[in-house]
Parts: C-alpha cells; structure tokens; sequence
C-alpha cells in the first residue's frame, strides 16, 4: 500500500499506490450628587436586590434566548465569563473593588459587584475593539500591491518546500510511466508558476527548467534516471533558498506599509467598531450611575473606614459572584 500526505493539489506518487499533494479610557475620580429627582439610594439599592428574586423567563425557549443574550461580545450577557476567561482573574478583578471600595452594607456590596462586572465588560470590550482594528488593517493591507506579492512569493516557496520534502521522504524516482508522468507534470507547472513570479530571478528558475527537460527527454520513458531525480531535488533546495531570502525581504517591506495604515483604519467607517463604541457608552455611562449611587448612599449613612475590610471581604464572599 501506498501513503498519502495532504499537501496541496498537484500530484506527486508515493510507494506502491498513494501520491504526494503539493501545496499550489479610566473614569473621573469625583462622583457629583445626583439631582433631586433621582430615587434615594436606599431605594434603588432594594430595587436591586428584589430584581434578582425575579424567576425570569418561564418557557424552555425564553430561557435558552435570555441565557445568551449578546452571547457575541458578552456585554449585556446574564453569564459573567465567557468561554476562555479565566475564573480566578475575575475573582482579583473583583477582589480589588471591594477592597477599594469597602462596602460596609449588602446594598451597597451589590453597586461595588456592579461596577467591578462592569469594568471587566470594558476591559473584555477593549480586546475585542483591537481585535477589531487589527482585522480591518489586515483587510486593507491585503488589497494592496505588495501583500499580493509577498503572498504570491509565499504560495510558491510552500510548493517549493512540499517538493523537496518529497524528494527528501522519497529518494528514488517512480518506477512507472504513469507516476512518472504525474511527477513530471507537477514539476512542470511550479516551473511555469516560478517563471511568472516577479522578482524571481530566471538565473534560478532556469537551472531547475534544464534539469526538467533532461527528465522530460530521458530515454528511459517510464522512469527518470535516478542522477537526474536527484539533480531535480537539488536545483528545487537552491529555488528554496532564493524564494525564502525574497519573502524575508518583502515581508520586511509590509512593517512600515502597515504602520501606514494603522492611521487610515481608524477614519474608516466600520459597522462593527460603532456597535462596540455604543457597548462602550453604555458601560461607562453605568459605571457613573453606580458610583454616583454609592456616593449618596455614603453620604446618607456612613462613611466606609479602614476598619470595614473584614466586612468587605465578608460580603464579597457572601455575594458569590463566580460559582
């Protein structure tokens, strides 16, 4: 039996039956009163705790559609991590509010448990936005002429490199004509992909051309001579060598072209970077009310002091955050 291995869609035998594939922002420190109209704090407080006695959605499909919701950037998700964070650098996230804040009362845990979610929403929010950018600098950086040189030179030294590892994993030619017809061919046509490169000098394309020929008008139809097998491997290692010094260097070329653009890709406009700047609004502006809140539920009861750390921890501990 033969093998296969899966590089790419020009055809080269292998063994006895298989073949080769060859590759073709912070927040403002000072919190202002809230206006006279706003419900007191103690009120807005209870109106938290009774809202997560609500029972939610009753039916299957409620539940399964309240479950996920906004499941993309899990802004507004009801689940506070998401598939890859880690659990126990969100409970220091929260653990440092808490011991920044020092709420000293349940209602006023539950605003300090509000704001930490929030800031960890922001900082989730924030990799997403980068995320973001970098894929739309990538986007604008592959319409240009270099990319598409630099990926052209790129898809020929993988072809390049899939022939030498086969001509390494297989060291004698093929023993028949169909197979040696198929190797034939496949080196054919990287010669003809190589001749069409830019920049590719022809003094190193040429040679390997010459021993194909010699292959090509050997005598010995159904199999190429075993001196001229090896030939076509060494000529394929010095076309690597060519073709991996020319990525290097346009792949150097691309540094300062992406820097280029990085500038542009910020005045474009992008539907998703606006949704997420809303998420942003929407998050900061929640992290205000909250701390707007436990500024008038302070100055209404008391002042938290130093000697409330215990107490702090303790109602951390009691909200259990992260099961």
């Amino acid at each position: 039996m033969g093998r296969e291995e899966g590089l790419g869609n020009v055809v080269f035998p292998v063994g006895g039956g298989g073949g080769f594939y060859f590759p073709r922002r912070a927040f403002p420190a000072d919190n202002s009163a809230m206006n006279a109209s706003t419900r007191s704090a103690l009120q807005a407080a209870a109106s938290v705790l009774n809202g997560a006695k609500s029972r939610g959605p009753r039916t299957q499909a409620g539940k399964a559609t309240s479950s996920v919701n906004a499941v993309r950037f899990g802004f507004n998700s009801a689940h506070l991590l998401l598939p890859g964070e880690d659990v126990a650098e969100y409970e220091h996230h929260m653990d440092s509010y808490f011991a920044e804040l020092v709420p000293t009362s349940t209602p006023e845990a539950v605003i300090v448990a509000q704001i930490g979610d929030a800031s960890w929403k922001l900082e989730r929010l924030t990799k997403v936005e980068n995320n973001r950018l970098r894929a739309r600098l990538e986007e604008e950086l592959e319409k240009t002429g270099e990319f598409k040189s630099y990926d052209n030179t790129r898809t020929a030294l993988a072809m390049m490199t899939g022939f030498v590892e086969a001509v390494e994993a297989i060291p004698s030619p093929p023993k028949d004509a169909e197979r040696t017809s198929i190797f034939l061919t496949a080196v054919e046509r990287i010669v003809n992909v190589l001749r069409e490169l830019p920049g590719l000098p022809m003094a190193v394309v040429e040679p390997l051309a010459a021993v194909l020929k010699l292959a090509q008008e050997s005598e010995e139809k159904d199999r190429i001579p075993p001196t001229i097998y090896e030939d076509l491997g060494n000529m394929a290692r010095v076309v690597k060598g060519a073709l991996t010094m020319k990525l290097g260097e346009e792949e150097a070329r691309l540094g300062p072209l992406r820097e280029r653009l990085a500038a542009e890709v910020l005045l474009l406009e992008d539907v998703d970077l606006r949704k997420l700047e809303k998420a942003r609004r929407l998050l900061e502006n929640s992290m205000q009310r909250q701390l707007e809140l436990l500024g008038q539920m302070r100055s209404q009861v008391a002042s938290a002091r130093p000697e409330h750390q215990a107490e702090a921890k303790e109602l951390r501990v009691k909200l259990r955050l992260v099961k």
